[in-house]
C-alpha cells in the first residue's frame, strides 16, 4: 500500500526552490553592481555605461563616511534615521579592512544585510499563505535583480511585509511596530499605518485601532527622537531636501517639464503633486473600500502606493522594489504585474546609459527613448491601480491563501 504523499512536505520542497531560485536573483543583482567596484572604481563611468551605480557606493564618500563620519551628527544625511543606521552600522563592520578596500567592503556588506532583508520578505510572502506562483513575482522578479542593492530599501520592504502579515493574523500591535520601524527606514511603510486604524474603526474594534497606532508611534519615535534631540540640523535634511529638490528624471512631472519646455517653480511642483496625490488617494480608497470588505482594505496599499510613484515629483530606480511583494500580495491578475517587471526593467536599463550620455558617455540613447519607456511604465501602473481597486486578490488565491 502507497504511502499518501504529504502536501506539507511537497510545499516546503517548492517553496525551498523559491527560496534558492530568489538567491540567485539576489547573487545577481549583487555582481551586477559589484563587477564595476575594482581598482579605480568608476573612473571611465562604467557606473553609467555599465548600468552598474549604486547609491551605496556613491555615499560612502558623499556622506564622509570614509572619514570617520557619523550620519547626522558628523554629517547631515538624507535619509530618515534607521538608513543612516544602516549606514554607520556597516561602515562600522568594515573598518578593519585596508582604506583602499573599504568602500568595495561597505557596499559588500551592505549587500549582505540587504540580501537578508529580501529574503526575509520571501519568508513573510509565504507565512501569508501565497501559493509558489505567486511567490515567483517577486523572488525571480527583474525588478529585484536591478534595485535590491541600489539603496538601503530591502528593509523597510521587509517591515512593511512583516506589518501586513501581523495585521492579516490579527496582531495590530505588532504591526504597528513594524510600519513605524519602516516609516524611520524609509517613509513608505507608514501607508499601513491609517488602513489597518480605518479597518479596525470599521469593524468596530477602537482598542485595536488605538493599539497599533500606538505601537507605530512609539516605534518611530524610539528611532527618531534621540538623533532628533542631539543632531536636529542633521535630522532635518531628508525634510529639506524633499521640499527643496526639483523634478526627477524618472518622474512624471519631469517629462511634462520637457514637453512644457520649462521647468516648474518648486512651490508650483511641491503643491501641484500633492493636491494630484490626495485626489487620486481619495478615489482609490473610497472605491477600493466598497468593493472588498474591511478585512481586505489593507489590500488598498498597492494602488495606494503606485500613485504615490506616479504622482511624486521623484521616483529614483530602487522604489519600484517598494512594489514587488504588495503585487503579489494583492495584484487580482499576473498580466499588468508582468508588464511592469518589462517596462520597469527598460526604464532602469536605458536610464543610466542616458545620464551617461549627459556627460558624453557612450553609448547614450537620447531623452526620447527614456521617455517613452517611462510613460509605458506610467501606463502600465495605472493598469494596476485600477484593477487592484477595484478587485480583490483574494479572488484570485487558494482558499485560505492571503488569509
Amino acid at each position: 500500500m502507497r504511502d499518501r504523499p504529504d502536501p506539507q512536505a511537497a510545499r516546503r520542497l517548492v517553496l525551498a526552490g523559491v527560496g534558492l531560485l530568489c538567491c540567485a536573483v539576489l547573487t545577481v543583482g549583487w555582481w551586477s553592481k559589484a563587477r564595476c567596484l575594482g581598482e579605480d572604481a568608476w573612473a571611465r563611468g562604467e557606473q553609467y555605461t555599465r548600468s552598474c551605480y549604486t547609491d551605496v557606493y556613491a555615499l560612502w564618500f558623499a556622506a564622509r563616511l570614509d572619514a570617520g563620519a557619523v550620519p547626522y551628527r558628523d554629517h547631515p544625511l538624507e535619509y530618515p534615521v534607521l538608513t543612516g543606521a544602516q549606514m554607520w552600522a556597516a561602515a562600522t563592520a568594515v573598518g578593519w579592512v585596508p582604506a583602499d578596500r573599504r568602500a568595495a567592503a561597505f557596499f559588500h556588506a551592505t549587500a549582505a544585510f540587504g540580501a537578508a532583508a529580501a529574503l526575509a520578505t520571501l519568508v513573510l510572502l509565504a507565512r501569508a499563505g501565497l501559493p509558489p506562483a505567486r511567490l515567483l513575482w517577486y523572488a525571480a522578479a527583474p525588478t529585484l535583480a536591478l534595485t535590491a542593492f541600489v539603496n538601503w530599501d530591502p528593509l523597510p520592504v521587509a517591515l512593511l511585509v512583516a506589518g501586513v502579515v501581523a495585521h492579516q493574523h490579527g496582531h495590530d500591535a505588532t504591526a504597528g511596530g513594524a510600519a513605524g520601524l519602516g516609516a524611520a527606514a524609509k517613509l513608505f511603510p507608514a501607508l499601513l499605518v491609517p488602513l489597518v486604524v480605518t479597518t479596525r474603526l470599521a469593524q468596530r474594534r477602537p482598542r485595536d485601532a488605538a493599539a497599533h497606532t500606538a505601537a507605530a508611534a512609539a516605534a518611530w519615535l524610539a528611532v527618531n527622537l534621540p538623533v532628533l534631540l542631539t543632531a536636529p540640523v542633521g535630522w532635518r535634511r531628508f525634510i529639506d531636501l524633499n521640499r527643496e529638490r526639483q523634478a526627477d528624471w524618472d518622474s512624471l512631472w519631469y517629462l511634462a517639464e520637457q514637453v512644457r519646455g520649462a521647468a516648474f517653480a518648486v512651490p508650483v511642483l511641491n503643491a501641484a503633486s500633492a493636491a494630484v496625490l490626495v485626489a487620486g488617494a481619495a478615489v482609490i480608497v473610497i472605491v477600493g473600500a466598497r468593493r472588498r470588505p474591511p478585512e481586505r482594505w489593507w489590500e488598498l496599499a498597492l494602488p495606494l502606493l503606485a500613485w504615490f510613484l506616479l504622482t511624486n515629483k521623484v521616483y529614483s530606480p530602487q522604489f519600484s522594489l517598494w512594489l514587488l511583494p504588495l503585487l503579489a500580495l494583492a495584484s487580482p491578475r499576473a498580466a499588468p504585474v508582468m508588464a511592469f517587471l518589462v517596462a520597469d526593467a527598460a526604464v532602469f536599463l536605458l536610464r543610466f546609459p542616458f545620464l551617461g550620455g549627459l556627460q558624453g558617455l557612450e553609448p547614450a540613447p537620447g531623452y526620447g527613448w527614456f521617455a517613452a519607456a517611462v510613460a509605458v511604465r506610467a501606463v502600465v501602473l495605472l493598469s494596476v491601480i485600477v484593477d487592484s481597486t477595484r478587485t480583490s486578490a483574494s479572488a484570485a488565491l487558494p482558499r485560505g491563501g492571503g488569509r
